[in-house]
């Protein structure tokens, strides 16, 4: 067996090239395999363990050499033994007579394939430069611009035709036959125990916050930390145990002074800052770089926030040194933060007791007659199918009996997007959606984009990567969604007697300051940050538009709605503009660089095992 792995450079990830952390694994009769200088692999005789990202414990246990450990793990019990991983993370684990491909559950990372000539990849790129080459697929462009939430988390899709991704906890294997198997998925349930109290569960979701924190560090060791600091419960709170076992991090806000929201949390972070030592940096507009970036760089997949990523992402890239590890307080608002669509949930589970105790706390916060959220909770239980088509003939009326938008979003008529020709397929995406999602974590959880994994990575890739830069985001940790959705009463969280986050806050005392755990209004909106993008890409925009492959789109329609966004105007036609946007930005700079990165990887060694006769 040949063993020529690139050793890593030791002079950090700014000398490694796009394809520092890429590989690529052909299946056949012999499989064989390429990777970059930043891939993290081990080989032996008998099989090989190619991985991106972090893997953190295995059988719960920190490792100094994970990725070892694993394929030692893999070597004994096969590829079940990716079930006793927690990480973030894909893998593909090569043997003489297949390969197998698995992404975690949670994981921000992306795995693609293709059956037939079997290829696995962590990179897009090489499916579409190289031989046999791969068009645009129809289906992932509709239901990106469409935004049908976490099409990047369920959908087999990719933005190249015959190229699929593994899901995530899936194992795919390619061999002989090609198989698929849920090796982790989840059934969540919402647990409803009217007697729990804040005090009994915030002990452990503080333990596992600050373990999911270690476990980040000790996957990067030397590392330089930075952490987006708005100035809220959120980001504020792993600051906060970031700073616990840090020196020398780096924090970074944007902000603009002028607006009310942004001075009062400008001033909560630099207390956070100056408790923990970390080194603030408060970025005003005028600071941010230059957008649009008429040369962005290399990314995957698009995201409709591609324009958060070129202003936000792209600053914290230019002050982080390579290789860096990005602390951020995403997903905590999916664990967290309560939600009116809980009132309907309560009747569905026929817990009538804690549906009156909920209805007029929430109706005095929704500023709503508690009759109103009563009916409309009562309206939400009509089958789905039923209530669409009873739906769209009330719609038209001036009074809609029928409208529940107050409680569940997830009833909402979609108003069409004419200039698309993908529009007739909504529903459908959506149905798949919903199938794919109680598949991976089953229906007990109110949650409206389980996608929310999956998003940072599209939206900071084209700015991280080429910089070695990875995402830290604790409230993503699996171990602490399970304990949130199996042990924590879903009556805590979304509890309307009380300020928003009264669980999370309970388990920041004594770590966040009390100023900033007190705060009443935690609200820190980036419109203006978008509305400013957007007129600074007015031409860009238009430019965009003959990009677009064609019949899929109808042009003269999609620049007047360009032209409706320089005025901040936001409806359903206008947000999947701003999609459509992303997606042509984003294609547009992989044809531009697809080629070039395709090239770099072929100059990579093949590795692999070569049989004798017989």
């Amino acid at each position: 067996m040949q063993m020529g792995f690139p050793q890593q450079s030791q002079q950090g990830a700014e000398c490694q090239a796009e394809t520092g952390e890429v590989f690529l694994v052909q299946g056949s009769a012999e499989p064989r395999w390429r990777a970059g200088p930043g891939t993290r692999r081990a080989a032996d005789a008998q099989g090989a363990l190619l991985v991106e990202g972090a893997i953190f414990r295995i059988d719960g246990q920190r490792v100094a050499a994970p990725v070892q450990a694993l394929l030692a793990r893999l070597r004994e019990r096969g590829p079940e033994a990716f079930t006793e991983v927690t990480g973030d993370f894909v893998a593909c684990y090569v043997t003489q007579e297949a390969v197998h491909g698995f992404k975690s559950l949670t994981g921000q990372h992306q795995l693609y394939y293709r059956e037939e000539p079997a290829l696995f990849g962590n990179r897009l790129f090489p499916f579409h430069a190289g031989p046999p080459g791969a068009q645009w697929d129809e289906e992932y462009f509709g239901r990106h611009t469409l935004i049908v939430p976490g099409s990047q988390f369920h959908a087999e899709c990719t933005p190249l035709a015959g190229v699929r991704r593994v899901l995530p906890g899936e194992l795919v294997t390619l061999g002989r036959r090609v198989a698929r198997r849920a090796l982790v998925t989840r059934s969540y349930q919402y647990q409803l125990d009217p007697q729990q109290r804040r005090e009994d569960v915030a002990p452990e979701i503080l333990r596992l916050l600050r373990e999911s924190v270690q476990d980040h560090l000790h996957a990067a060791p030397g590392a330089d930390v930075c952490i987006e600091i708005s100035g809220g419960l959120d980001s504020s709170f792993v600051a906060c145990l970031v700073g616990e076992v840090t020196t020398g991090a780096k924090g970074v806000m944007f902000s603009q002074p002028n607006v009310p929201s942004h001075h009062v949390s400008e001033g909560y972070a630099r207390e956070v800052a100056e408790r923990y030592g970390i080194d603030l940096r408060v970025i005003p507009p005028d600071e941010l770089p230059a957008v649009p970036q008429m040369e962005p760089a290399y990314s995957d997949e698009p995201s409709d926030f591609f324009w958060f990523g070129e202003l936000f992402s792209e600053a914290v890239a230019r002050m982080t040194r390579p290789g860096g590890l990005v602390f951020t307080g995403f997903g905590a608002d999916q664990l967290f933060l309560r939600s009116p669509a809980m009132l309907p949930y309560l009747l569905q589970r026929r817990q009538w007791g804690a549906f009156l105790n909920a209805l007029r706390p929430a109706a005095r916060l929704m500023s709503r007659s508690p009759v109103s959220l009563a009916v409309q909770s009562l309206v939400s239980q009509i089958p789905r199918e039923l209530y669409y088509r009873m739906a769209r003939h009330t719609a038209k009326w001036k009074w809609d009996p029928l409208d529940v938008c107050d409680v569940n979003q997830d009833r909402l008529l979609h108003a069409p997007v004419t200039w698309l020709r993908a529009n007739d397929r909504r529903a459908e995406y959506e149905d798949q959606r919903r199938q794919r999602e109680r598949e991976l974590l089953g229906d007990g959880i109110i949650c409206d984009n389980w996608g929310y994994f999956a998003a940072t990575r599209a939206v900071t890739a084209p700015h991280f990567a080429r910089r070695g830069l990875k995402d830290a985001s604790p409230f993503c940790d699996l171990r602490l969604i399970d304990y949130v959705y199996d042990h924590v009463s879903a009556l805590l969280v979304h509890d309307f007697n009380g300020r928003y986050k009264e669980l999370l806050r309970e388990a920041q005392k004594g770590v966040v300051p009390e100023s900033l755990r007190a705060r009443a209004n935690d609200t820190f909106v980036f419109n203006s940050f978008q509305l400013r993008y957007f007129n600074q890409a007015r031409e860009y925009f238009h430019a965009l538009v003959d990009d677009c492959p064609a019949g899929w789109i109808h042009a003269p329609s999609v620049r007047a709605e360009i032209e409706a966004l320089q005025f901040g105007l936001m409806n359903a036609s206008t947000r999947s503009v701003v999609a459509l946007m992303g997606y042509l930005s984003w294609q547009r700079a992989f044809l531009r660089h697809a080629a070039g990165e395709w090239a770099a990887l072929e100059r990579l060694p093949w590795n692999g095992w070569t049989r004798g006769p017989g």
